[in-house]
């Protein structure tokens, strides 16, 4: 039985790069490290997932078991001299020692040589991930392109430490455990310990069979006599995967599991919905959270707003529905673009998620989702807003498969964004004109309009939090505009016109000047009257006078429907007043002059959208 033990790497003649390196690989990005952790481990199992199966992706939180806490500190503390430099002999003697694990099932787990000096006839897996630092992607179409996510593992352990628990295939040997221990420490000399070997070291640290000049990784039986030893999830017959476990996590800024359970769970489901959709049938991953035994479960993006708005832009353009982008010079098909449209009530800031914050994401969506080949989550990207804050759009936007490359060479390190200052050439114009073409596809769109309220400027979006509720504005529907109605208030320009009818029945077009128009002149404006939040919305009326108004209150259901009978006791939407040269009427249907402009007040139901329809006629009577 081989006994594990710590290894620190000493510098080779030819030199090598130091732990720091490896550790400012991923810089210290402006983003969630819970983020950054999801999407590249999630990323690592996704490139590695078996045809024909389901993937699992399961993070555990936990606490080392008292029954097998003293075998953490028999087989992983490391000698006084060694621990100085590593940590980890104090931290496997504290009671409560916290692990963050990562376990992927039906996935092909980590093979290949485990020398980086054997050749690699076919898989590379393991000196990719154990042992090199900066490898260029092996995988066909993956998400990886460096490798340089791994470096996110060793941030979140307070003492830089895994483990890995791996079972993969292996030529004429079939499915073989394997099972180390690294670590990313600080460089030292070893000259400033009494005892110490008078050379310098990389900080490098591995845990496992030591030999002369480097570790193998315990295997077979023995390497899982040690996981099971330790605690570790178990692989059942004939089943492969990957464990990865950090040790003592730094989740700073959570108050207890629980939230970091639950934060992880939203996390995944805004970061790897494209590959956790039903319509994926086996060819899809499934995520589990668990957190002391208890499951937090992972949101169903397509019924959880705004995720569900990405879902449905995803299959239009998957099914055919949206439309290709193009690069004119040289003509290239660059990738699909979807986009889905629905009107909303406005979404207060503070009940976003922190996972949707983390994701660029903080309230009603103008979001185009950018991916690639894998189907993962590349960015959230941040496009004009509409010009009504009941109006929400979210796109999606998938490179062509054979620009596969192109784009993930855009990519920086954390895998985030399409950069295109790193490519030249060709290449270069590819990525800046996927974002001109984006920006075409949302030409129709315009700056948040504000209203003004008390005196100060809010966005009308701010009304969810003036006065303590939440009050939709009313919203026009362009569509909808029809002879003889009017959509109003959240887009300027509708209107209505009447239509002569003739003695024998029969309905002929009337001249301009005859025609009824109702026009509504701008969105409209949030203002508290009598204590009350009230929607203001001002209309110009021209055509034969006078004109009788009617108005229309029903409730938006969003997609452009409406509510065409409210419940049984159920509020609805009330005309307070029309605001008139001539004065004010409190009734649905007012008679004013024309030309004129009047104001309709409306008192809205909290919680819901308000759908203004307004018809103009003759006062007289006779329609036109």
């Amino acid at each position: 039985m081989t006994t594990p033990r710590w290894w620190s790497q000493p510098f080779p003649p030819t030199g090598t790069i130091a732990s720091e390196g490896i550790r400012n690989q991923l810089g210290r990005p402006p983003v969630d490290p819970l983020t950054i952790f999801v999407r590249e481990t999630a990323q690592n199992s996704w490139d590695a997932r078996l045809p024909g199966a389901p993937t699992t992706y399961r993070l555990e939180l936990t606490t080392v078991a008292p029954s097998h806490r003293p075998n953490w500190e028999r087989l992983l503390a490391p000698p006084a001299s060694t621990d100085r430099h590593l940590g980890v002999g104090k931290l496997v003697r504290t009671p409560n020692l916290r692990l963050l694990s990562v376990v992927d099932r039906g996935t092909k787990g980590l093979g290949g040589p485990t020398r980086a000096d054997e050749l690699a006839v076919d898989r590379r897996d393991w000196i990719s991930f154990v042992l090199n630092v900066g490898e260029k992607r092996d995988t066909h179409q993956g998400g990886g392109t460096f490798g340089y996510g791994k470096a996110v593992l060793y941030r979140l352990s307070r003492v830089g430490t895994i483990l890995v628990y791996t079972r993969t295939e292996e030529p004429g040997a079939g499915l073989r455990s394997r099972l180390i221990g690294i670590a990313l420490r600080e460089s030292f000399d070893g000259r400033e310990h009494p005892g110490g070997e008078s050379k310098p070291f990389t900080g490098r640290h591995w845990w496992g069979d030591v030999r002369d000049d480097h570790v193998e990784p315990l295997l077979g039986a023995e390497a899982d006599q040690v996981a099971a030893n330790l605690g570790l999830r178990p692989f059942a017959d004939g089943e492969s995967g990957t464990t990865l476990i950090v040790l003592d996590p730094d989740f700073d800024g959570f108050d207890d599991d629980s939230e970091v359970a639950a934060h992880l769970a939203n996390t995944i489901s805004w970061q790897l919905w494209p590959i956790m959709l039903p319509e994926r049938g086996d060819d899809r991953l499934r995520a589990e959270v668990v957190a002391a035994g208890v499951e937090f479960p992972v949101p169903d993006p397509a019924a959880t707003y705004p995720l569900e708005m990405f879902v449905a832009a995803y299959r239009k353009q998957r099914d055919g529905d949206g439309m290709v982008l193009e690069c004119g010079n040289p003509r290239r098909q660059l990738g699909r673009f979807g986009l889905q449209e629905e009107w909303v009530v406005p979404m207060p800031r503070d009940s976003a998620t922190l996972a949707a914050d983390c994701a660029g994401v903080s309230g009603d969506p103008h979001h185009i989702c950018l991916m690639r080949s894998p189907e993962l989550v590349v960015r959230y990207l941040p496009e004009i807003e509409t010009g009504s804050p009941n109006r929400a759009y979210a796109g999606v936007f998938r490179a062509m498969d054979d620009l596969d490359d192109v784009y993930a060479a855009a990519e920086p390190p954390t895998h985030d964004h399409w950069v295109h200052e790193q490519l030249s050439g060709h290449e270069k114009t590819f990525i800046r004109t996927t974002f001109k073409r984006i920006k075409e596809q949302l030409t129709g769109y315009k700056k948040t309009v504000t209203a003004s309220v008390r005196g100060e400027s809010i966005a009308l979006g701010a009304a969810s939090t003036f006065l303590g509720g939440i009050v939709a504005a009313a919203f026009a529907r362009p569509e909808a505009t029809s002879r003889g109605s009017s959509r109003s208030a959240g887009g300027s320009g509708s209107e209505t016109d009447g239509t002569d009818v003739r003695g024998d029945g029969t309905r002929s077009s009337p001249a301009p000047r005859d025609r009824v128009r109702v026009r509504d002149l701008a969105v409209p404006a949030i203002e508290e009257r009598d204590g009350r939040v009230v929607l203001v919305q001002r209309f110009s009326v021209t055509g034969p006078s006078p004109v009788r108004l009617q108005a229309r209150l029903s409730i938006g259901l969003g997609e452009r429907a409406t509510e065409g009978e409210a419940p049984v006791g159920a509020a609805r939407p009330q005309v307070i007043t029309w605001s008139t040269s001539s004065g004010e009427r409190t009734t649905e249907t007012c008679v004013v002059d024309s030309p004129s402009e009047v104001d309709l007040i409306v008192l809205p139901v909290p919680d819901t959208i308000t759908d203004i329809s307004v018809t103009g006629t003759p006062a007289d009577g006779d329609a036109r």
